[in-house]
C-alpha cells in the first residue's frame, strides 16, 4: 500500500468509495450521491491550503481530506477532516496509514485545530481518531437522520499551539 498526496485523476475512485458510502452507510450524512465534477471543484478549492491523501494498492482503496470549516475568517485555521475506506479493507490499517501523512501535512499548511464528527456508535473511528490525539468534545444528539433512523454526532477535535 502507498499513502500519496491525491491527484485529479485519483477522483473518480474517491467519488467512488464516497457514494458508497453515502448509499449504504451512515458514516456520511449525504443522501444523493456526489458526482465527479462536484468533486473537481472541491478538490480545486481545497489546493494548497487542505491536503488530500489517497491509498493505493493497484487501485485507490481510501482516502483523507480536511476542508474548511466554517467560511468566516476566522475559523481559517480550523479544519473538519473526512477519511474513507473501501468497505472489503475496513480493519486493515489503511485509515492510519492515511492520517500519518494527513496530519503533518495540515500542520505544515498552517491549520491549528482538527475536527472529525463521527456518526455513533463507531468504535473504530473513536479508535482511530483519538490515536491521532484527539479528544472527544461534545455531541450532537439525533443530528442527522439516515437509513429511517436518527444518527447522534460526536465531535473529536485536537489543537496543536504552534504551527509547524
Amino acid at each position: 500500500m502507498i499513502i500519496r498526496p491525491a491527484k485529479v485523476t485519483d477522483l473518480p475512485a474517491i467519488v467512488e468509495i464516497e457514494n458508497h458510502e453515502i448509499v449504504h452507510g451512515s458514516a456520511h450524512f449525504a443522501t444523493t450521491p456526489v458526482t465527479l465534477g462536484q468533486a473537481q471543484v472541491a478538490f480545486k478549492k481545497a489546493a494548497g491550503r487542505y491536503p488530500w491523501f489517497v491509498a493505493v494498492d493497484e487501485v485507490v482503496i481510501g482516502f483523507a481530506r480536511c476542508s474548511g470549516w466554517k467560511a468566516r475568517e476566522s475559523y481559517q485555521w480550523t479544519a473538519e477532516v473526512g477519511i474513507y475506506v473501501r468497505p472489503e479493507r475496513h480493519g486493515k490499517g489503511v485509515g492510519h496509514a492515511l492520517y500519518e501523512s494527513l496530519f503533518p501535512a495540515m500542520r505544515s499548511c498552517g491549520l491549528r485545530t482538527i475536527l472529525a464528527g463521527i456518526a455513533l456508535p463507531n468504535p473504530a473511528s473513536i479508535k482511530l481518531h483519538e490515536s491521532f490525539g484527539m479528544k472527544h468534545v461534545g455531541t450532537l444528539p439525533c443530528a442527522g437522520f439516515k437509513h429511517e433512523r436518527w444518527v447522534d454526532v460526536g465531535y473529536w477535535a485536537v489543537h496543536w499551539s504552534e504551527a509547524v
